[in-house]
């Protein structure tokens, strides 16, 4: 519009002969007219930048809004894919042996204890499995702990008892103070927590390799750890193990078993006893988990 304004008052001055070309350019008139088109070519550049820039950081939030919503269908994917084999794999187990006993019904004792040994470690990781999804899904809806004075020593005792007899192949070296008071907590979640850590280090050790467990009181806090000796966490994989459904690698390719649950439920129980967990990086290779619980 300025434009057009300066191109009429240029011609309405040159055709009546009261202002020749150049006295017009040098004029008052003209001078002002020039200043209101540039303030509002600027005024159009700004509003265009700033256009330019909110349009930027639109793309930037879709584009990592997209992303997270990718990465969240391939977590449940892995899951879905990692739940179907953990299932079968026990259902198959138990099956073969209920089979056996049906079709070989003069087997000697020490097959059927064999056989029933088997089905029973399958029915008890089956049975584990689906606490664990139970539980994953009351964590986000209804979970409460109920605290009453528990002695940390003996449940990780109980629990590394069990652990062992699943688990055979491995070494586990337990050390803790003899001299530790009783600790407020609930005993379904501490146990789930005691059990998830020992089975995950478990999973990323080599066979015959040793896990090694470490208690004791600092402060009002006790310090819970476990080490295994296995691939270790990568930096990014330490911020991000903790999310549900969350696996290091790829579901078509990964060797160790799990559904993506465990360090989703251990966070979750030790924040509800405001309690902390931390990777460390264990030397010379492998992760340190370390737990720190209030005592009261």
């Amino acid at each position: 519009m300025c434009e057009a304004r300066l191109d009429a008052l240029r011609i309405q001055k040159v055709i009546y002969g009261d202002l020749t070309e150049k006295a017009f350019e040098q004029s008052d008139i003209y001078q002002s007219l020039i200043r209101d088109f540039e303030r509002q070519r600027l005024m159009i550049m700004g509003e265009g930048a700033v256009f330019f820039v909110v349009l930027l950081i639109g793309m930037g939030f879709l584009n990592r809004g997209f992303r997270k919503e990718v990465s969240l269908a391939r977590q449940q994917q892995n899951f879905l894919l990692s739940i179907t084999h953990e299932l079968k794999s026990p259902i198959a187990s138990i099956k073969l042996a209920l089979d056996t006993f049906m079709k070989r019904p003069n087997l000697k004792p020490e097959q059927i204890q064999l056989l029933s040994r088997g089905a029973l470690t399958e029915t008890e990781r089956l049975h584990n499995l689906v606490n664990n999804i139970l539980l994953a899904a009351r964590i986000e809806t209804s979970f409460e702990i109920s605290l009453e004075p528990l002695n940390f020593n003996d449940l990780i005792q109980e629990n590394l008892k069990q652990v062992r007899t699943k688990f055979s192949n491995v070494r586990f070296d337990f050390q803790s103070n003899d001299e530790l008071p009783m600790i407020l907590g609930d005993r379904f979640a501490l146990n789930s927590i005691i059990v998830n850590l020992l089975e995950n280090a478990v999973k990323y050790s080599p066979k015959g390799d040793e896990v090694a467990i470490r208690l004791n009181k600092n402060g009002t806090f006790l310090h819970f750890e476990i080490a295994d000796k296995g691939i270790g966490i990568s930096n990014e994989d330490k911020e991000r193990v903790f999310e549900k459904f969350y696996r290091v690698g790829n579901e078509d390719t990964r060797k160790t078993k799990g559904t993506g649950l465990g360090l989703f439920i251990v966070k979750n129980m030790i924040t509800a006893h405001k309690g902390t967990i931390q990777i460390l990086d264990n030397q010379p290779k492998g992760s340190i988990f370390k737990v720190v619980l209030p005592i009261n």
